[in-house]
């Protein structure tokens, strides 16, 4: 698979924002400057994420979103604020059938304003639950629809497979997990699977991305970690052929109540071992894993919140005025 020579990669949506962290040679921020000033204003934050995503070779250039956030109006508003035109965008990706990841997809379709490929994985749509002690949540992606999706605009790619999305530009499909320690996962999930019956939801619609960039590596974006942020990485090297690992950002579900020490300390210890330049747990990561990762590896650790431009390889100047 040919390489890209650069990438850029903005974060729309995600948990947090803070103002007051700066930018460095390898992020550049939405802080205090553009936050209190009347031309720009402050963005928007949510548990949900989303990611614009530009590869660049020397010819030519792709643009997709990956994932869209809980709602749309968070999306659009921070897009809106950082200078991006989603007009531009080539295609979506949906990690999987989560409200956090797609609950914006219809209202982002619609902004988009073009018919625009949909790439996601057809058991995103099998209706899933969650059962806890003390209540049900039926029909947690019950916004995320076949229709809904069409007539915003969306042309279902529906696929198991890694889908080439660019050069160097890939989705992972389906993954296993492969390191003994992330097989530990919150219970409850519960799905209605395509047969009818009701079983266990392994959540096997769950993709990564790749971005393989000429002479600096892999970047892998693991948007949850349902199948292991270190599964995952394994994953996408074998795919692409690419051992070296630049950077790994996303939510890597080691924050739920009841995940263990043991591994959160193996996380760290295996995303370490991979030596990457930077290292972002985000979204569902929780504070355990930031923190043992910033302890391990302080140099690759990344703080990436909502507005947050990351930066790799060859790639033209950014044009986008913060408004």
């Amino acid at each position: 698979m040919t390489r890209c020579t650069g990438a850029r990669i903005t974060v729309l949506d995600e948990n947090f924002i803070d103002i007051l962290l700066p930018s460095t040679p390898r992020v550049r921020r939405y802080n205090m400057d553009q936050h209190f000033s009347s031309r720009y204003g402050e963005l928007l934050a949510e548990n949900g994420l989303c990611f614009l995503v530009e590869t660049f070779t020397e010819n030519a250039s792709t643009k997709i979103l990956f994932d869209a956030g809980l709602t749309a109006p968070v999306v659009l508003h921070n897009a809106l604020h950082l200078g991006v035109d989603l007009s531009d965008v080539d295609g979506v990706v949906l990690s999987h059938g989560h409200p956090d990841h797609f609950g914006g997809i219809n209202g982002v379709l619609e902004a988009i304003g073009h018919p625009t490929p949909v790439v996601v994985h057809p058991d995103a749509f099998d209706p899933r639950m969650i059962v806890k002690p003390h209540t049900t949540l039926p029909m947690i992606n019950i916004g995320l629809t076949r229709d809904g999706i069409r007539q915003s605009g969306g042309h279902l790619i529906e696929a198991r497979d890694t889908v080439p999305l660019g050069p160097g530009l890939l989705t992972s499909g389906e993954m296993k997990t492969s390191a003994e320690f992330e097989l530990e996962a919150p219970t409850g999930r519960l799905c209605v699977h395509a047969d009818g019956h009701v079983g266990a939801d392994d959540i096997n619609d769950h993709q990564v991305l790749g971005i393989d960039v000429e002479g600096h590596g892999l970047i892998v974006i693991d948007p949850c970690g349902h199948r292991g942020v270190v599964s995952a990485i394994e994953h996408m090297r074998t795919l692409t052929g690419t051992e070296r690992l630049h950077s790994v950002l996303g939510g890597f579900h080691t924050g739920h109540p009841g995940i263990s020490a043991n591994r959160i300390d193996n996380t760290a210890k295996a995303l370490a071992a991979f030596e990457p330049k930077l290292v972002a747990p985000m979204h569902c990561s929780g504070f355990p894993l930031k923190k043992a990762v910033a302890e391990l590896i302080p140099d690759a650790f990344e703080i990436v919140t909502a507005g947050t431009v990351l930066t790799v390889g060859d790639v033209p100047p950014d044009t986008r005025t913060w408004r």
